[in-house]
């Protein structure tokens, strides 16, 4: 239970700076024990948790939002863009720009799709 509500607070937070006392210190445990109670109730350490959480976000607003790629990745907690860049590409398969066209095009062939339907 501790993990999950751990878990929650991490999105919920995910903009901010975390560290792992923070996230320690909300389940009440100390840094070492959470890490263990985190991987083992979640598969993912808590920064892989809070890394993917901030590229899931990252994502809906590359698809959603008209803001410059810059913005996105410092809203979403990036301190650096090219780490985001980069970590993004890693996660993703291609650059957060590449994945703002793919997805708006595609988004796009599937209307008309509906619209010859």
């Amino acid at each position: 239970r501790r993990a999950v509500e751990a878990a929650l607070w991490i999105e919920a937070n995910s903009h901010l700076d975390i560290e792992l006392e923070d996230a320690a210190r909300q389940a009440s445990v100390s840094p070492y024990h959470f890490l263990r109670l985190f991987a083992g109730a979640l598969g993912v350490t808590p920064h892989q948790y809070l890394l993917r959480t901030r590229l899931r976000r990252a994502a809906r607003h590359l698809a959603e939002d008209d803001k410059p790629v810059t913005e996105i990745a410092y809203d979403v907690g990036f301190n650096d863009l090219s780490n985001f860049v980069r970590t993004f590409h890693r996660a993703a398969g291609v650059s957060p720009l590449k994945f703002r066209q793919g997805s708006r095009g595609e988004r796009k062939i599937f209307q008309e799709r509906l619209a010859l339907n």
